[in-house]
Parts: structure tokens; C-alpha cells; sequence
């Protein structure tokens, strides 16, 4: 491989590390490769991977797509990752792995940022209970450890949940205090009006302005992270809690309420910063059209509102409709807890709603979102993926990769689905200043893979390693947690 033209930033990397890289002495306790190198068939034991947090480990001779503003591929280079950040970062020749580094050869790989899912749903007992209905379901049937493995085994280390309960806040606490593998999150609890689609404790009630400004007060106290805002909101309320929420400096994510009504610009007002679906616009009336495009994309560019995406939400929407048995032939529902299986299957919402009219009407949605996509795109519209994981058909962290493939198909280019999946999730979750990219002194949330992601976005999936932080986890170690995963959730069923 060949140095890149702009040398003069390895220069400057080198400079700027030297005094890191020395640092970097023999008071690492003993050499660290045993522990992680799982190669051999790890077990993703997860207390062993924790067990190795003080340890460092280098890659060596890898490509590395560092996903910074105009960044180039770093070609033939070495990252030399303690602690869980990233230390070091030069080319190979002349970036030194500490004697008691790991080192891993990453020739013929390509190193990136991992990937953020930015709609998400993570369940918990109570959130089944509600979902089916069933109060007998007993404490401790969802394991946390359980249901991220998925998420970490298709490197999916960022995710925005947005419906999150109480429960959710312990289960975020765990992951970042290193109790528990999985990913990051940044959390949105759900307002609604009266009466709410879903039930209390899924979600928080507003009939009235009052209502609405005390939830965001209540929501901020808790300790949650922003505002979804949901469909049954009127518009008086709606704005007393994106007018609280702004106040406040949280961030108003959410749904486009009152469909039907001829009132959708009414919503896009200063502190409502992201439409929850592209299939948003298309419900706001019966008879919308591909002609509606450019007066929505207006309306988002106006007011500084993205898009978080969902096209992969709908196409597994379509394909239930058509035929519910297609649920059960996607491979990766073997990922999927028994309970919640027992929802898509028993209680599917799809299922026997087969008519031509919805299948038209769905069709139609997904050529509208698409289109939306790049309209959206072209104009500057932030664009973020999401896939609205625990609906139907939609398995958390592989579904990520599903989304990627349509947004390319939508017409984003390689590198604008990349960016959108690391650095702009990032930034526009405020977790920039410590992930998304590939730079000394971010953490290292990495993914390593077998084939370049900018000729195929479909390469993401060819995953050779996850780095989680201190985590080195290589693909026999991470097969080893998907099969010991599918082997519990089977005896389960």
C-alpha cells in the first residue's frame, strides 16, 4: 500500500504523539496478547474481556477510514489503542507498538469508526409486560448482557433509544460504567397526548401546555437525554414542550402530529430539531404525492430539522404484509428474545391486512421515502440512519446494515452513508468529543473489516473485529457470543 499525498499529517500525527507513545512504557502488568486474542474460539466471556481494560494493543499495517471533516484514508497505518482510547495513530514505519502491546497484522483490512443506529427501542421486563399484555411475566426474564449482543456483534456501538423507559437509564449506567458489553445510548423519553397510542409507561401523557412544559421538566430531572414528541400531541402542547425542551437545551426528536389536518408546517418550530421517519411527511395526508417533496425538504432546511430515516422499517413492513411467514426466514431472528418473538409472531399488527389498497399504499410509501432521502440530502438536511429496532421484522443491530444498503440505494453516496453512520450520528447525538472518528484520543469504538465500505456499503458487514473500547473482540470470539446467544434463546422458545 502507498502512503497518502498529504504526508504532511502523518508528520504532524507523529509530532503531536511522541510524548504519548513514550509514555506508553513496560508498567502494562505482563504481556496482554492471551487475553486478547481470541482467535483460537474465544467464548465472549465478557468478565474476560474486562479483565483486559488496563492492557493496550496495536493494529498494525491497516487501512484506516478515520471519518473526520474531508479526512483521507490513512493507508498502511498503525493505532495503538489503551485503556480504551485511542493513543497513537501514524503511519506503520514509524509508529512504535509498546513492547507489551498486543499486536494485531491489520494487512488487506480497512479500520473505521463503529456504527450508530440513531432510532432504536431496547426492551425490558416491564416494556414486555406492556407490550403483551402479560403481568405475569417475571422479574429478570430480560437479561441486558443478552439482548446487546447483537448490537456488539454487528458493530453497532452508538444507538439514540427513543422510547426509552426508567429501566433504561440503569440499563445505559451499566454499559458505561463496563457491568455490562453493549453500546452506547442516549436516551428520549416519549410525551403523547390524550388519549396515547401506547400505553402509560411506555410513554408520558400532555393533554395541555401546562402538562407538556412540567413532562419536560420531569423528563430533564429523571435523567434523560431529549424530548420524543409523539402523534397525538395538539399543536398548543406541542409547542410548550419543544418551547420547555429548548429552554432547557434538550434536543425535540419525534413524530409530525395532527395527520390529516393541513397543519404539518406549523410543527417545524425553533428547538424541533429531528423528524423521527421519513415516512412521516408521507401520513401527514392521504393523497401525498412525489410532487410534496420540495415543500417538506423546505420545511426541514427552514427550521434546522433532520431526518432520521426508517426506510428498512417500512420495506419489512411491506413484506410482513404480503406474506407474515417471510419473518421467520430471515436468518437473524434466531437474535431475537423469545418474548418478543412471541409478539411479532402471535401479535404481528401486519399480518392479514394484505388488500391491495395497503399494499399499494406501502409501495408508494417506500418510493416517497427514497425520494425524500435525496431530496433531503441535496439540500443539506442533516440525514441520519435509524431503523426503529423491536418493531416486526426489525433485529436490532443487523438491521443497521439493511439501512445503510438503502440509503445507498436512495442514492447517498459511500462515503455520505458512512459519515451519516459515525461522525454525524455523533455530532449530532453530542457524543463528538468522544467518538464517532477515528482520532488520538477518542475512544475506541472500531469496527475492523475484510473489504473496503466505500466501494460497498454492504461491506460493513464483513466484520473481522468489533473494538469496544478496551475490547478487543475478533470474529471467532464474536461468533462464539451470537451462537452461545441463539443456543439460550432456543432452549427458551
Amino acid at each position: 500500500m502507498t502512503r497518502p499525498a498529504s504526508a504532511s499529517r502523518w508528520v504532524a500525527v507523529a509530532l503531536g504523539l511522541a510524548a504519548g507513545v513514550a509514555a506508553m512504557s513496560c508498567s502494562d502488568d505482563g504481556d496482554a496478547s492471551s487475553e486478547l486474542d481470541g482467535g483460537s474460539g474465544g467464548s465472549g466471556d465478557v468478565e474476560a474481556a474486562a479483565r483486559s481494560s488496563a492492557r493496550v494493543f496495536a493494529i498494525e499495517h491497516v487501512t484506516v477510514l478515520p471519518m473526520t471533516e474531508g479526512g483521507e484514508a490513512l493507508e498502511d497505518a498503525t493505532i495503538v489503542v489503551r485503556d480504551g482510547r485511542i493513543v497513537a495513530l501514524g503511519a506503520a514505519d514509524e509508529t512504535r507498538a509498546p513492547a507489551a502491546a498486543r499486536r494485531i497484522d491489520g494487512h488487506g483490512k480497512w479500520l473505521m469508526p463503529a456504527l450508530a443506529d440513531c432510532h432504536v427501542h431496547v426492551e425490558n421486563d416491564r416494556f414486555m409486560r406492556l407490550l403483551l399484555g402479560d403481568s405475569s411475566i417475571p422479574a429478570g426474564s430480560i437479561d441486558d448482557a443478552d439482548i446487546f449482543v447483537p448490537y456488539v456483534a454487528y458493530g453497532v456501538l452508538q444507538v439514540a433509544n427513543l422510547g426509552a423507559m426508567s429501566e433504561a437509564i440503569g440499563q445505559r449506567d451499566a454499559v458505561e460504567s463496563g457491568r455490562v458489553l453493549g453500546p452506547h445510548m442516549t436516551l428520549a423519553a416519549m410525551i403523547d397526548g390524550q388519549p396515547p397510542i401506547w400505553p402509560v409507561g411506555f410513554t408520558r401523557v400532555a393533554a395541555t401546555a401546562a402538562d407538556g412544559r412540567q413532562a419536560v421538566r420531569d423528563v430533564i430531572a429523571e435523567g434523560y437525554d431529549m424530548i420524543k414528541v409523539y402523534s397525538r400531541l395538539d399543536l398548543a402542547t406541542f409547542t410548550a414542550i419543544v418551547d420547555e425542551a429548548r429552554t432547557a437545551g434538550r434536543k425535540v426528536v419525534g413524530h409530525i402530529p395532527a395527520r390529516g389536518t393541513g397543519t404539518t408546517a406549523a410543527f417545524f418550530q425553533p428547538g424541533y430539531r429531528m423528524v423521527a421517519h421519513a415516512e412521516e411527511f408521507f401520513l401527514t395526508r392521504d393523497d401525498t404525492t412525489l410532487a410534496d417533496i420540495p415543500g417538506f425538504v423546505a420545511m426541514m432546511a427552514g427550521n434546522g430539522t433532520g431526518l432520521t430515516t426508517t426506510l428498512t422499517l417500512d420495506e419489512r413492513i411491506l413484506d410482513q404484509t404480503r406474506d407474515p411467514s417471510t419473518l421467520m426466514t430471515r436468518p437473524e431472528m434466531a437474535l431475537v428474545h423469545p418474548l418478543l418473538k412471541r409478539f411479532w409472531i402471535d401479535h404481528n399488527p401486519y399480518a392479514g391486512r394484505n388488500t391491495p389498497e395497503r399494499i399499494d399504499q406501502l409501495e408508494r410509501l417506500i418510493e416517497f421515502n427514497r425520494a425524500l432521502v435525496a431530496a433531503s440530502v441535496e439540500a443539506g438536511v442533516p440525514v441520519l440512519p435509524g431503523t426503529d429496532a423491536l418493531v416486526p421484522g426489525v433485529v436490532p443491530g443487523a438491521s443497521l446494515h439493511d439501512e445503510l444498503e438503502v440509503l445507498a440505494r436512495a442514492g447517498m453516496s459511500s462515503e455520505a452513508v458512512l459519515e451519516a453512520a459515525t461522525r454525524r450520528a455523533a455530532e449530532w447525538l453530542d457524543v463528538a468529543s468522544d467518538r464517532g472518528t477515528v482520532e488520538v484520543g477518542k475512544r475506541a469504538d472500531l469496527i475492523l473489516l475484510d473489504a473496503d465500505p466505500r466501494e460497498d456499503v454492504a461491506n460493513t458487514r464483513r466484520l473481522a473485529a468489533v473494538i469496544a473500547g478496551a475490547r478487543y473482540l475478533p470474529r471467532a470470539e464474536l461468533d462464539a457470543m451470537v451462537a452461545a446467544l441463539e443456543a439460550r434463546y432456543a432452549a427458551e422458545d
